[in-house]
Formats: C-alpha cells, sequence, structure tokens
C-alpha cells in the first residue's frame, strides 16, 4: 500500500455542501481535499430555492457578485392558491413575500437558483485558495480510523486505489452516500424520524427547458392576433412568481428556476395512493397532469377556443419520483468523522432549506474544524474537538427542527384534502388578511420569528455567553468608511474582512464619534486573554448614524451606518436585485439591545454582547476557555 497524502480535512463529496465547506476552509488556511465521485459538476438543477441566509453565506465566500448576474433572481412573492383548478392566476389565498430585507440579512428573502451555477462559482473560489484541492472521479472505498487520524481509500476512474489521512473527515455525499450508510450506520448512527416532524410523501419532480414560440415558428399560434409579443406569450403561461397549488385533487408546486434567460421551470406534484412513482413521471402522465396548467381559457383573450403552450416548445430535463420526507440523524459527528448538509438530515421540498441548511453545517462546522486542526491551543493541549462538535451539532439541530417544523407547516397548507380543514384553513387567512399588521405578519413567512437564536443548554458547549445576549444570529446593515469617497459596504465583509487574522470578531457600536478615545482604551489587552483569536487592532466601529461624517484618524477602521437609498445607488451591491425595501440600519443594535461591544463568531453568531470594558474583557477570557 502507498504511503497515504496527509492533510487536515478531508471531505467526500462536492455539492453545495461539500463546496461551500472547502471555500471556508481555504479562506482560513485549513489545507483539505474534496473527493467528489462524479468527473464534472451535475447540470441537473436539483434544488431550487435558497433563503437570505444561504445568499449570506455564499457572499461569505466572496461570490456575492454572482448571486444575482449568474445564479438566480429573486423570488419576489410566494402564492398560495386554493381550490381544485388548473388557473396558474388566479388570485392567490395568502402570499408571502420575500423581495424585502426585512429578514435582517440585508439580502432579499429567497432566490431562486440554478445549482450547477452555484456549485460552479465555489469551485472557482476552492481553486484560488491554494488550499482546496478537489479531486474528481474519486469514489470512497473505505474508512477507518484510530486515536490520531482517519484513513480513507478511494479509486481514481482508472480504479487505481489511493491513500489519504486527514485528521477529520466530513461526510457530504448525500443521504445515500458512503460515509453515513456504509461507515457510521454500523457503529449506531441512523436517519431517523425529524423530532416533532412527520412527513413521508412520494412526488414527481421535474425541469422543464422552455423556448419561446415566435410568429415564425407557429405562425398558427391565436395570440399574434391579439397583439402579444412572444415574452409576454412566455410570460403568461409561466407567470414570474412562486406558487404553491393547495389542490386538494392533487397538490403541486412550480415556478421558474435560475436567471430569467434561462427559461427553466419547476414543477413538482403528489403522487396519489395507488399510483406508480415511475408511470407518473412518464410523458402521458405530465401531458395529464401538468398540461392543463398550460392550457388557457379562449375567453381570457376574447377567443373562442382554449389556447395551449406549444408542446414542441417545452423540453423536459427531468422526471423523477422522489420520496420526501423530514429526516434527522441521531448524530452528527462520531469520534473524527462528521456529517454535514444531506448526509445529516433531509427536507421536504416546500421551504427551500435542503442546500441552505447544509450551508448553515458548513458555516458553523468550519471555523470549529479550524480550532480543532490546531496542534495545541494557548493552554499547551490540543484542542477537544468532541466538545466543539457536540456543541456544533446542539446549535445545529435546534436550527433544523424549527425550519422543518415551519417547512412542514407550509407543506400542510398545500397537501390538505378534508374539506372541513380546507374550509376553516381559507376562512381563517381570508379573516387574518383583513387585518394590516396581521396580513404583513403572513407575508413574512419564513422571516416572521426574526434572527434565528439558540436556547442555552447545560452540558453542550455551545459556544456563547447567555448571559450576555449571547447565541443570537448578527444581523447585517449597510456601512460606509469615514473617510473621502467611501464605498457602500455590507458589514460582514468589513468585521470579518479577508485579511484579518483573528477568528472572532469585535464589533463596537457607538452613538457618535466623540467616544472613539474611550473604545480604544476598552480593547486594549483582550488578545492578551484570548490569545491571538481576538485582536484589537481589527476591531470594527459603527457610528450609530446613516448621517455623513468628518474623517476622524483612529488605530482602527471607523464606520457610520449607509441607508437603504446609498444602497439601492450602488449599482455593483443592488444590481439585479431589489431595493432594501424594509431595511432598518439600527437592525443590528436593536439586536443586541443597544450594547456597546460585541464579539462575533465567524458564523455571525454572537459570542457576547457587552456593555463595559469590564464585561468585555470578560467574555473574552471566557472565550479563550470556551473555545479550545
Amino acid at each position: 500500500m502507498e504511503n497515504p497524502q496527509t492533510t487536515d480535512v478531508l471531505i467526500c463529496g462536492c455539492g453545495p455542501t461539500g463546496a461551500l465547506l472547502s471555500t471556508l476552509l481555504g479562506r482560513y488556511g485549513v489545507p483539505n481535499i474534496v473527493l467528489e465521485r462524479e468527473l464534472e459538476i451535475t447540470q441537473d438543477a436539483r434544488g431550487a430555492g435558497l433563503d437570505e441566509d444561504g445568499i449570506r453565506y455564499l457572499q461569505a465566500c466572496g461570490i456575492y457578485d454572482k448571486v444575482f448576474t449568474d445564479i438566480g433572481h429573486c423570488m419576489g412573492n410566494l402564492f398560495f392558491l386554493s381550490g381544485a383548478h388548473h388557473d396558474l392566476h388566479r388570485k392567490p389565498m395568502m402570499k408571502m413575500t420575500y423581495s424585502t430585507t426585512e429578514g435582517g440579512t440585508g439580502h432579499p428573502g429567497f432566490i431562486f437558483h440554478k445549482q450547477p451555477r452555484i456549485e460552479k462559482h465555489l469551485r472557482a473560489k476552492m481553486a484560488a485558495s491554494g488550499f482546496s484541492e478537489l479531486r474528481v472521479g474519486a469514489t470512497v472505498c473505505s474508512i477507518r480510523e484510530d486515536d490520531d487520524w482517519v484513513y480513507a481509500t478511494y479509486s481514481d476512474p482508472e480504479g487505481k486505489e489511493h491513500h489519504v489521512r486527514s485528521k477529520f473527515f466530513v461526510g457530504c455525499d448525500g443521504k445515500t452516500g458512503f460515509t453515513r450508510k456504509m461507515y457510521l450506520e454500523p457503529r449506531g448512527v441512523s436517519l431517523d424520524r425529524a423530532h416533532k416532524v412527520t412527513y413521508d410523501e412520494v412526488w414527481v419532480a421535474m425541469n422543464l427547458k422552455l423556448s419561446l414560440p415566435t410568429p415564425q415558428s407557429h405562425p398558427d399560434f391565436p395570440l399574434w392576433a391579439k397583439g402579444y409579443t412572444p415574452q409576454e406569450v412566455y410570460d403568461l403561461f409561466f407567470p414570474f412568481n412562486f406558487r404553491f397549488l393547495c389542490n386538494p385533487s392533487r397538490a403541486a408546486v412550480c415556478g421558474r428556476l435560475g436567471r430569467p434567460d434561462d427559461r427553466l421551470w419547476r414543477f413538482e406534484f403528489v403522487i396519489l395512493p395507488g399510483e406508480d412513482g415511475a408511470e407518473m413521471a412518464s410523458v402521458e402522465s405530465i401531458r395529464r397532469v401538468v398540461y392543463p396548467y398550460l392550457k388557457h381559457p379562449g375567453r381570457r383573450y376574447g377567443l373562442s377556443k382554449d389556447v395551449s403552450y406549444p408542446e414542441d416548445c417545452i423540453e423536459v430535463l427531468r422526471s423523477r419520483p422522489f420520496l420526501f420526507n423530514a429526516r434527522s440523524c441521531n448524530k452528527w459527528a462520531l469520534d473524527r468523522v462528521i456529517l454535514a448538509g444531506d448526509a445529516a438530515h433531509v427536507f421536504p421540498p416546500f421551504g427551500g432549506q435542503g442546500i441552505a441548511s447544509g450551508f448553515r453545517d458548513a458555516i458553523s462546522l468550519a471555523w470549529r474544524l479550524v480550532l480543532a486542526t490546531q496542534q495545541a491551543s494557548s493552554n499547551g493541549q490540543p484542542p477537544d474537538f468532541r466538545r466543539l462538535f457536540l456543541g456544533w451539532y446542539s446549535e445545529r439541530k435546534q436550527q433544523l427542527d424549527d425550519s422543518l417544523a415551519a417547512t412542514v407547516e407550509n407543506g400542510n397548507y398545500v397537501t390538505a384534502t378534508d374539506p372541513l380543514q380546507i374550509f376553516i384553513r381559507d376562512w381563517s387567512l381570508w379573516f387574518m388578511q383583513l387585518i394590516p399588521s396581521w396580513r404583513h405578519w403572513l407575508e413574512l413567512g419564513g422571516r416572521r420569528d426574526g434572527m434565528t437564536k439558540y436556547r442555552w443548554e447545560a452540558d453542550k458547549d455551545m459556544v456563547f455567553l447567555p448571559e450576555l445576549s449571547g447565541g443570537v444570529n448578527c444581523p447585517q446593515v449597510y456601512c460606509r468608511q469615514i473617510s473621502k469617497d467611501a464605498r457602500v459596504q455590507f458589514t460582514d465583509d468589513v468585521i470579518f474582512a479577508h485579511d484579518k487574522a483573528a477568528l472572532f470578531q469585535v464589533l463596537v457600536l457607538l452613538p457618535d464619534i466623540h467616544q472613539l478615545d474611550e473604545v480604544t482604551e476598552a480593547l486594549k489587552g483582550i488578545e492578551d486573554v484570548s490569545s491571538c483569536i481576538l485582536r484589537a487592532n481589527e476591531a470594527t466601529i459603527i457610528i450609530q448614524s446613516t448621517t455623513t461624517l468628518p474623517y476622524h484618524e483612529a488605530d482602527v477602521a471607523v464606520y457610520r451606518l449607509a441607508s437603504g437609498e446609498e444602497f439601492a445607488n450602488d449599482e455593483f451591491l443592488c444590481g439585479g436585485r431589489p431595493k432594501p425595501e424594509g431595511y432598518d440600519p439600527h437592525r443590528i443594535s436593536k439586536e443586541v439591545s443597544g450594547r456597546r461591544y460585541v464579539i462575533l463568531r465567524p458564523d455571525r453568531f454572537v459570542f457576547a454582547a457587552c456593555n463595559t470594558k469590564d464585561e468585555l474583557h470578560a467574555a473574552a477570557k471566557q472565550l479563550a476557555l470556551l473555545a479550545i
């Protein structure tokens, strides 16, 4: 056997979760190798929706500029249509508005994307880091561990075996991947029904590639005589906003994917009892189930005959049955082997949480792997990685359960078949929308509960201080440096700038600029009590005002808040996306109850929010104890 190559982290699977994890590790300077079975990025657009957390984590990887220009488009509204019909233009019983920035990340609430493009841009960042190595055509054959290493064997496309050892192994290879099925399940790890959540249904998921009919290609198409253009015809039959079709005869979901010029359409429908999944995914079944939604009554256009979108302008890229359910593993980490993304949990399709949850796994795991791969911490002892991974699992499991519950709630709206249940649902929603504040609450959808906040659990090694407002996901707003001609920036990009060396960062929120000297004094010495986890000279100071301020020389960077209008006027930041409606520049301060010093974890969660110098230094000491 050849001598194994050595790396810090070995990742199995280069889908969205594995690629994001590798990119983040590369940005932290952690050597990692990614083994991917496929030779090329799978062009099948599997995932469809990505929420604002997911957008934020793509931003953390340095590809915000690709999100709205190449990867996808903002969803706008999500409509729930009630009744047994095939009219995509019927007035919805409820809508959720996802074009605003009320979720707190500075981004719109949702995009619908083309998954291969996410993977393409993440892989480009992996290659650019110099610390990430992707090996395609690599099929993992075996995994074994000792006290210090994980040893993996994989075969290349020619069948030759290779050996790699790593300090940690992360399985991002999906719900049927090798890591869990072949290595961890025999050791007691199982994919179980999610706590308090029940959902098990088979659906057909299909992607349609559409082309535009034209007067030249389809001269007999009746809408040309009514003055419609090819693009207008496309928009009529495949409307912009995503729709949940709460049809008691057969629930379905449909909407556009990717960029508008991709002309991709996702349609998913439930398999009824007694039906065969493979048969329902056939061309004949598609004509019977899907095409009625693509036929409009002629009276809508003043015509005597119904109008259908031309079948020869519809290409079925993918149509296959899937079991949609809610599952989570009883353990996400065992010794030095870890599960993330679909390998650890699976979602039904009603909330766009599949990829986003994998991203949350990756960004909260990455910094823990940075600590775990250290040869020794500040006390001279190796970091206790089991504590780090227990805390990671305990926190993520809370958020996962909440996401699953919200997703299944959406699903219950869609799949209801009992007439009494439907009657109560429709009339209660109608009544609630008569009251403006309740209607707005409904429109917020999954954002109505505000920023995620972890609940402290004793003996779970969570890395935050609950007594100092820790555990909340810190919002993101816009800011400008107090200097001549400074451009608008996201606060994440300032606080976690790529050239900063410390893992955790200090954010200082000041009411005015005249307290800078006091703050500079308070910051001195924090790195003495917490190794290089914090650095005083890397602190970010943000004046809580959107008013232009005079330049003030200081040892650290000083910024002010930027308004939504300033952001909207920046073509780079706001190009291709909605203007920041509902934006609150003071959202961070409100979330931390007006406290001055905020210690932030790399995954954007608050470790501690402090009012005084003494609290700040005490929190820094606690960080040194909790993070090693």
